[in-house]
């Protein structure tokens, strides 16, 4: 993932859709401009979340593929790579696993664990939640000041996550993010493909207006 030329669009499955859905979904989003799916499919076998990253390997580029948590089948399918949260094998182990060229990002929700994530040679991390966010009722919202000071001190990409809506996109952008990730947002999106290009549009108007 490296330094990134452009921000980055990370669509994040929500658990609730079947594979069919799951495959029209990230058709439309890759089309509107989906940078990175996330296979995030807690209650799922390791063989059903292999056998859906070949499916979506024939509807978009196996290098935009992350699988969360399981290492396992990240390396068996060898898509981008693996995304870890707070439970998952720590970022050295999950690179004895994966091939060279793959991926380790973390999920992380405070400076001390992005700088531990960082330390370990993960590639990227994930912060939030930064705004009010359906997936995470009561939990107040992170907001980007942490966000700011993380971005500062770390020298590989923050992408943020949690509430962030094309209107808020920029917010999260002038903090420093390297990119946003969004769930039911284009997940649950009646028109999948408009609200990819919505999210898109937003993150490179921001880059227009910056430089």
């Amino acid at each position: 993932m490296g330094k990134l030329h452009k921000p980055e669009l990370h669509v994040i499955t929500s658990g609730r859709q079947e594979l069919d859905e799951v495959l029209r979904m990230a058709e439309a989003a890759y089309s509107g401009g989906m940078d990175r799916l996330h296979i995030r499919e807690k209650h799922r076998t390791a063989r059903e979340i292999m056998e859906w990253a070949e499916a979506l390997a024939g509807v978009m580029p196996r290098e935009s593929i992350l699988i969360n948590d399981r290492v396992d089948v990240a390396a068996a399918v060898q898509c981008c790579g693996a995304h870890l949260a707070y439970h998952s094998l720590p970022v050295k182990a999950a690179r004895r696993v994966l091939s060279p060229g793959q991926k380790v990002g973390c999920s992380v929700h405070s400076m001390t664990e992005a700088m531990e994530a960082a330390e370990q040679g993960a590639d990227y991390v994930l912060y939030g939640h930064i705004f009010p966010s359906r997936s995470k009722p009561g939990l107040a919202p992170r907001g980007t000041g942490e966000l700011k000071t993380i971005v500062e001190a770390l020298s590989i990409p923050v992408i943020g996550l949690g509430g962030i809506k094309p209107e808020n996109a920029g917010q999260v952008l002038a903090a420093g993010c390297a990119g946003i990730a969004a769930l039911s947002g284009i997940t649950d999106a009646a028109d999948v493909k408009r609200a990819a290009r919505s999210y898109r549009e937003a993150l490179d108007r921001w880059k227009g207006e910056t430089g």
